[in-house]
């Protein structure tokens, strides 16, 4: 071998380890050509690289100028030099000198697009932005599509995101196979919201490519963030399969608790703790999914340790933590800790314009003539449930209400069912009317209970509605309000939710009409035994009204259920395994009450445990935990049973005539 092929190799191989990484292979190639060539200016450029990217750019300056002064004029890699020297002069702070440099490096080579890219990299970052734009435009004419990515992202950092995106969807449709690009692409979709065709350009994609991990999961994330769980599901299993990443395994895991498959749930949320142990936001999914499998202690122990980290998880997740644990505690009956830690849930929801406004209520007197607003930010069978604190807080200060227009009309019927009126005012309100005139200071109206000091569930009082409801004399048939499902929005509505099929077995039970408790009729969804007389319009009032006629109210755990509760009205409340801290056995009232028809589970002798919350609401358990299809049917059994016993006796005393199965 010649000197000049052996040089030719040594630089090759050079250059390859020097791509590779293999900053200790290419040193020893670039060292050895400096032996045989001292002023060898292609090896001293391979040794700047390396110094820089080891971190030694007052090396490379040195090695890269040495470079430059030994090369010929003409040399063919000159632009390259000036380059390298021009990156190691920026790490070092010395902006004029690395634009000199690059500019230099672009004089030199000025068809090489990595230069041009180079010298656009060094222009932004040395806030010459003009320069900069001229720099990727060059790049652009002579680079091909890693300069259009380039340039696209600058635009993108720039703030100019539909230009960013024009730009990734014409790199996309030239390159429709590259992962890079089509990734980097899809990021800019989902940031500017443009699900759908995130969606189009991952599966086409995965039909080029069915094996990429990490558009499958992208695609498993976008399914279920769309509320399509079960394509979810299995994209994300298939992901799994390709790519174990925790955060894949984290967002199965939530999918399949959406879905109501806690078993599977949990051992993948497990799974992906023991994979990832100090990803805090895995370890609380995982909490969650032992509380919604009834777990509750298991729960509760995990949330304590999650906030006994060090370091700390981050702020939103230790206030998430916080408010699972109140939730905990609350299931256990401990509503002194429980009301306490779920104040956390105001470090990480939503607030209204009030808390930028006004001060926060802290439960003292107020001055004459000042008010307490009190707003709300949850669901509406939450604000009903919470309503009755309402009533305590007007017992110390004048109280302003603001309430979702759905809300407004029935809350002013605060305190009428049971001929209650507070000592001072409460003035109902929307946003919309919202102008804060007399009001001193503010509150979330789930606070009330921490604020109020309550630590125990007060006997029961009927609180809402135009008047207490009274049971029906001497009617027939029975007439039964039915509400089976939530709101389907509700991301994990699945296990609270009941298939309309699933009520088949309601419909022959004789001497009983099902009502509607909603007033959207979905005709191709909703059971064809169940009579609709709500309008579509209907506010709370009206159901409230409808309520009024009704001799008992059989809901899953929604609005429905709190409405009539809260009125008074007898209520079989059907509830997941599990389920909502207020229908745990901590609060299970010693005396079940005469106005509720009692119902008595499949196994069981005596009849479900009525709530201290209301008190005509008996609490129907699922038995084990089960995916949803199966879990109700031991429920609606005993709800067969129980009904046709109620109907037979109600027959039979009011002598009508009819002969109940």
């Amino acid at each position: 071998m010649n000197a000049v092929t052996g040089r030719a190799d040594l630089l090759a191989r050079g250059q390859v380890a020097l791509r590779a990484g293999d900053m200790a292979g290419a040193r020893a190639c670039f060292a050895a050509m400096l032996g045989f060539w001292p002023d060898d200016p292609d090896a001293l450029h391979g040794l700047a690289c390396i110094a820089l990217a080891l971190g030694r750019a007052d090396r490379a300056i040195s090695l890269a100028g040495r470079a430059r002064f030994v090369a010929p004029p003409d040399h063919p890699r000159l632009g390259s030099y000036h380059e390298v020297l021009a990156r190691a002069l920026l790490a070092c702070g010395h902006h004029a000198a690395a634009r000199a440099a690059i500019r230099t490096a672009c004089l030199h080579s000025p068809d090489d697009g990595a230069i041009m890219l180079a010298c656009a990299e060094i222009m932004e970052r040395t806030g010459d932005l003009a320069a900069a734009v001229v720099a990727h435009a060059q790049a652009v004419a002579v680079g091909g599509v890693p300069a259009r990515v380039a340039q696209a992202r600058f635009w993108w950092r720039r703030g100019r995101g539909e230009a960013a995106l024009a730009q990734m969807r014409h790199v996309a449709a030239s390159a429709p196979h590259d992962s890079v690009v089509i990734h980097e692409l899809v990021g800019m979709l989902l940031a500017h919201d443009h699900r759908e065709e995130a969606e189009t350009v991952l599966r086409r994609l995965l039909a080029h490519d069915g094996c990429d991990g990490q558009a499958l999961a992208t695609l498993g994330a976008l399914l279920f963030a769309a509320g399509r769980l079960r394509p979810a599901a299995a994209m994300l299993r298939a992901a799994l399969r390709h790519d174990r990443a925790p955060e894949t395994a984290n967002n199965l895991g939530l999918t399949l608790m959406a879905l109501g498959e806690m078993a599977a749930a949990q051992a993948v949320l497990a799974d992906a703790c023991r994979a990832q142990r100090g990803d805090a936001r895995i370890a609380l999914n995982h909490a969650t999914a032992l509380f919604e499998s009834g777990q509750h202690a298991q729960a509760r122990a995990a949330c304590e340790a999650l906030l006994a980290r060090h370091p700390a998880p981050d702020p939103a997740t230790l206030s998430r933590a916080r408010f699972n644990l109140g939730v905990a505690r609350l299931a256990e009956g401990d509503l002194a800790q429980g009301w306490a830690l779920w104040e956390s849930r105001l470090g990480f929801t939503p607030q209204p314009p009030a808390t930028q406004r006004l001060p926060r209520w802290q439960g003292q007197a107020l001055p004459s003539g000042r008010r307490l607003l009190v707003t709300m930010g949850q669901g509406l069978g939450d604000a009903v449930h919470f309503l009755r604190y309402v009533l305590l807080a007007a017992r110390r200060v004048p109280v302003v209400l603001e309430v979702p227009p759905a809300l407004r009309r029935l809350a002013t019927t605060l305190g009428q069912a049971a001929g209650e009126r507070a000592p001072h005012l409460i003035e109902i309100i929307t946003p919309d009317k919202n102008d804060y005139q007399g009001v001193a200071c503010q509150c979330d109206l789930f606070s009330l209970p921490a604020l109020l000091g309550v630590r125990a569930v007060a006997p029961f009082r009927p609180y809402l509605g135009q008047a207490a409801w009274q049971p029906r004399e001497h009617a027939a048939p029975l007439r039964i309000g039915l509400c089976f499902a939530g709101n389907a929005a509700y991301r994990f509505d699945a296990r609270r939710s009941i298939a309309a099929g699933a009520l088949a077995p309601l419909a022959q039970v004789e001497g009983v009409t099902f009502i509607a408790l909603r007033p959207d009729h979905n005709p191709a969804q909703d059971p064809a035994f169940m009579r609709h007389e709500l309008a579509g319009d209907a506010d709370l009032l009206e159901t409230s009204r409808l309520i009024a006629t009704l001799d008992l109210v059989i809901s899953v755990d929604t609005l429905a259920a709190h409405l009539a509760g809260a009125m008074g009205c007898p209520v079989w409340l059907l509830s997941r395994f599990g389920g909502d801290w207020r229908w745990s056995a901590a609060f299970d009232a010693a005396q079940a009450g005469g106005i509720c028809p009692p119902v008595c589970m499949p196994g069981h002798a005596v009849p479900a445990p009525a709530s201290q919350w209301y008190g005509g609401l008996r609490v129907l358990r699922q038995p084990v935990l089960q995916p949803p299809e199966r879990a109700w049917q031991p429920v609606i059994a005993a709800l067969v049973t129980a009904l046709r016993g109620w109907a037979r006796q109600r027959g039979r005393s009011d002598g009508d005539g009819f002969e109940f199965g």
